[in-house]
Parts: C-alpha cells; sequence; structure tokens
C-alpha cells in the first residue's frame, strides 16, 4: 500500500516525549453492566479490563520489552502437548472459540483451534485499525485544526471579515487546548469580529453516530464509550456532568457542567442534598432535540459525599464544539458582531493559526492502551479523508481497511469490518485474519515498533496491567470485551525464546468476561512456561 509520504511530514523523526497525558483520559469498550448513574468517571475507561491508577509504567520502546527471554538455554516447544489441554476447559464447549498462534520469525501458526472462524472481536478491531492508520498516514502524521480569515486586521483590533475556524478531526483537542487556541487569535491582535465566525466540519461526513452499534439504551443515554465523530471534536465528544452536595440538607444539590457549553448544553438540576451517610442516588435523562440537549439530573446525594463525575456523548458534536469556542470568546474578551455557523472555508482565506496534534503514534498509544472508541473511530475517518479524499467516513476508512488486508492476501469474504472500535456485533473476524496482522506489523521494519509501542503491556499498563504480575512484560496485547464477548490478541515471548503472535477470541459467553481471562492467562502462562510442563 502507497504511503502518503507528503502528509505533513509524515515519515519525520517522532519528537521526544510523544505519549500525550490526555485531560479527559480514555473512555473506552461496553461495560458488562452499567446503569446512567453508575457511569465510570472519565478517569477510567468503562470496561472492566482498565484502572486509572495503571500510571505511565511501560511506555518504552517494544523491542526491549519483547526481547528473547534470559534464562536457561530454550528448547523447542511442542506446542500442541502443552496447548492441547486448555481445549478441555468448558469454554471451549460452552462458548465459541477461536484461537491462533503463530510464529513471528516464520508466519507459520504453530497452534489452531476454529482460527479461520469468524467471530466478533470486540475491541481487538482496534489492532487492525492502527495497523492501517501506520501504513496509511504515518506515525508522524498530526490532525490539524485550522484558523484562517478572509479580510485584514485594521489598527483597531477589528478582523474586517470572517473567521474560519477549520477541523481536522483532532482526537486530542480538549478544553485547555481550545482555551489557548481562541487566546491565540488575541495575540494576533484580533479583538473583534466584524463578520461571522464560521465552523468548517467538510474534512468528515456529518454521520455523527458510531455505525453499527444499535443497543437501545445507548442510543437514549448517549454512554461516554458510544461517542459520536466530527472534524470538530471536543473533550471526546463528552461532556462531564459534577455533581455535588449543597450547603444544606434537604436543600438542591450543586450540579455543574466541567466543560462551557451553554449555547448547546443545559442542566436540569432536581438532586437534593442527604444527610450524612446517605446513600447515593442519581438518575440522568438526556433529551436531545436539534439544536441543544439537556440532561435532567436528579436523585440524592449526601452531605458528607465527594464530588462525582458522570460523563456522557453528545448528540452533534460540531454544535458542541461551536458553544464552547463562543464561551472561550467571551473569556478572552474577542467581540463577534455576526454569527457562528457552519460552512466551508472559502479558497484564498489567509491562515491566521494552526494547532497540531501530537504524532499519531502517540494518538495509537492511547486508542489501544485504554480502547478509547473515540479515538478509533476519528483515525479511521483520518485514513477514509487521505486514502479517498474529503470527507472522511467509515466507509472509505473501512475500504482502506479492506487493502490492506488484501495485501496480506486475506479474502473479503472471510471477514467484516464495520468501524474501526469494533463496537458491533456485526463485525466478525477469524483469529487467523488478526494474528496475520500481528505477524505483518512485526515484520515491518517502518513502522512495526510504533505499531508495538501501542499495545498495552502485561503487568504494567493499559487494559492489561493487573494481568500477569507475577511475570510482567512478557506479553503486549490489546483486549476487547462486550457482553457476552471477550477476547485477547498481541504477542507473547515463550518458552523457547521465540516471539509468538496469537489471538483468542470467545463469544458467546455466560456470567462475564471473568472466565475468560482466566482461560487467556492460562494460555499465556504454559507460553511462559512451556519447557516445565
Amino acid at each position: 500500500m502507497a504511503h502518503l509520504a507528503k502528509h505533513r511530514g509524515a515519515w519525520r523523526a517522532l519528537a521526544a516525549g510523544a505519549l500525550f497525558l490526555l485531560a479527559v483520559p480514555a473512555v473506552a469498550e461496553e461495560p458488562q453492566a452499567a446503569g446512567a448513574a453508575d457511569a465510570q468517571p472519565a478517569a477510567e475507561t468503562s470496561t472492566d479490563d482498565t484502572d486509572d491508577n495503571a500510571g505511565d509504567a511501560g511506555t518504552e520502546g517494544g523491542a526491549a520489552l519483547l526481547k528473547k527471554a534470559e534464562a536457561k538455554p530454550p528448547q523447542p516447544v511442542d506446542f500442541e502437548a502443552v496447548l492441547a489441554p486448555l481445549t478441555q476447559d468448558r469454554l471451549f464447549r460452552a462458548s465459541k472459540v477461536g484461537l491462533d498462534v503463530r510464529s513471528v520469525s516464520t508466519g507459520q501458526s504453530v497452534f489452531s483451534r476454529e482460527a479461520d472462524r469468524g467471530l466478533v472481536p470486540a475491541s481487538t478491531t482496534k489492532v487492525v485499525t492502527a495497523a492501517t492508520a501506520l501504513r496509511t498516514l504515518g506515525p508522524a502524521y498530526r490532525f490539524t485544526t485550522d484558523i484562517y480569515a478572509d479580510g485584514p486586521v485594521d489598527q483597531a483590533g477589528v478582523l474586517q471579515g470572517n473567521l474560519y475556524v477549520q477541523g481536522h478531526g483532532d482526537p486530542t483537542l480538549v478544553v485547555e487546548r481550545l482555551w489557548k487556541l481562541v487566546y491565540d487569535l488575541k495575540l494576533e491582535g484580533i479583538n473583534r469580529v466584524s463578520g461571522d465566525v464560521i465552523f468548517d466540519e467538510g474534512y468528515y461526513d456529518t454521520t455523527y453516530q458510531l455505525p453499527g452499534w444499535n443497543k437501545a439504551r445507548d442510543l437514549a443515554e448517549g454512554p461516554s464509550y458510544f461517542a459520536t465523530s466530527s472534524a470538530l471534536s471536543l473533550n471526546f465528544n463528552t461532556v462531564a456532568i459534577v455533581v455535588a452536595p449543597g450547603p444544606e440538607v434537604g436543600k438542591p444539590a450543586r450540579v455543574l457542567l466541567e466543560t462551557p457549553a451553554g449555547g448547546y448544553v443545559t442542566l436540569d438540576n432536581k438532586v437534593l442534598t442527604g444527610a450524612v451517610g446517605a446513600s447515593r442516588r442519581l438518575d440522568i435523562d438526556r433529551a436531545v432535540t436539534a439544536d441543544k440537549m439537556t440532561f435532567t439530573v436528579e436523585g440524592t446525594i449526601a452531605s458528607d459525599d465527594e464530588a462525582r463525575r458522570y460523563y456522557r456523548t453528545v448528540a452533534d458534536p460540531t454544535a458542541h464544539f461551536m458553544a464552547a469556542w463562543a464561551e472561550m470568546e467571551k473569556v478572552h474578551g474577542i467581540e463577534v458582531k455576526g454569527t457562528h455557523r457552519r460552512g466551508g472555508t472559502p479558497v484564498g482565506a489567509t491562515l491566521l493559526i494552526q494547532h497540531r496534534s501530537v504524532p499519531l503514534t502517540a494518538v495509537l498509544m492511547d486508542m489501544n492502551k485504554y480502547s478509547n472508541n473515540f479515538m478509533a473511530e476519528q483515525v479511521l475517518k483520518a485514513v477514509g479523508a487521505e486514502t479517498g479524499g474529503a470527507p472522511g467516513s467509515t466507509a472509505k476508512g473501512v475500504a482502506a481497511v479492506q487493502s490492506y488486508l488484501d495485501e496480506l492476501q486475506i479474502p473479503r469474504e472471510s471477514y467484516t469490518v464495520i468501524n474501526g472500535s469494533g463496537l458491533s456485533r456485526q463485525t466478525s473476524i477469524p483469529p487467523s485474519v488478526l494474528t496475520a496482522v500481528m505477524v505483518d506489523m512485526a515484520n515491518d521494519d517502518k513502522v512495526g515498533s510504533e505499531f508495538q509501542t501501542s499495545l498495552s503491556i502485561a503487568g504494567w499498563d493499559g487494559t492489561l496491567w493487573r494481568r500477569l504480575r507475577e511475570d510482567p512484560a512478557r506479553v503486549r496485547g490489546k483486549t476487547g470485551t462486550i457482553d457476552g464477548v471477550h477476547c485477547l490478541t498481541g504477542y507473547v515471548t515463550a518458552a523457547d525464546g521465540e516471539l509468538y503472535a496469537f489471538s483468542f477470541l470467545v463469544n458467546d459467553l455466560r456470567g462475564g468476561s471473568s472466565q475468560a481471562k482466566r482461560l487467556h492467562d492460562r494460555f499465556l502462562r504454559r507460553m511462559f512456561n512451556a519447557d516445565q510442563l
């Protein structure tokens, strides 16, 4: 697949400090059970694989962490003898299970069960999205937000014309950076705009909602893992509703928006302050109209309780961005005579400011380590825009994924990809397809290291930080969880000192994902200790 070498210095060396610490951390896979009032705060993910205390450990290059084991001289492993006993586990009878293990050095499968069976991969789909993005965009690709003007700025600081805000789908843009972006206009000498402020969302299509996920409750409530997508996106296209006790028992509690977006999001506070030690009971109802959203929050919070944050997705991300931008103009004292509206940027407009995101490598680290659905969809649409032309769309991004898999000689009829995040029960990918991608990336001398670095390190960080802590850093992987589905794909350094790619998908689970996690961990421990079995 041809690389887009011309795009924004796509193959320049990465700057130091590529890991971007998100102001609003990742919100990811579908939780197995969560009510409207129990949504996880953004300092956590919505999957039970992850904890917000994972820290920054393990952000070194993948090559150092995937080196061969240095114990006793390795011996060849009889994988059939070592791994076949796992297939006696009840999950192989009660659920749909597919497993494939391949040598990275030869590309050959060394053990498999139902490896070519199409299964719901959940968020392990993100490894395919990441691989396609690295090959098409390059590791140094950056998302930009560009500010244009179609007239001069006079000596009084008045822009004689319109201002244009052109987005390119930056998935890392948060309100702190928006504050700085608007302040930069002040530094350009602009105190007033005589015309309109026009928001250009044309780099992506305006199909904001994630395709392939039709869970009625999520459509109604907008949980944070079900985020919308736009070329002009802010704070992962979610709002944080802060609920704290009021000053007196029986009186209204405090309910506030953490991010100002008053022109689009409003709150209806029906929460009362309860007695000391009272149970916290909150319900958040979301009402969406053509031009605004209203969140009705009702219930009780104890007078001695701490402030809590609840995250919900915005229905129209561009409207949310516009409202937050208008609030920042007020903060910085920039007056707009005209209106705030959507539209295109005219040819010949003058570029005033360009905000550039962290490199794609850093974006993919957060996307994969914390399984961020929003980031995956933004990345896939960027791939679509760069390969198929603007506006970028999910369909164009999926076409690029298909082209990449064509190069690996994977028949298109063997898999179905619906979106970039894997939040879909319509997606079907066999384990053998995922391991083919993993082997290809491990042997790619241009972007393979960046791909490996994006994965969670078992025992150290991301969605695997609590797993296999007795023998950490021998596995890098990507989890995938939705109700009834738990999957794991990645790399493992086995007892013979060799590196293997694996994909272990479990569908039709009953009773939660813990049983699948235990089976996955048993598999990996057998890979580690094959010479001792």
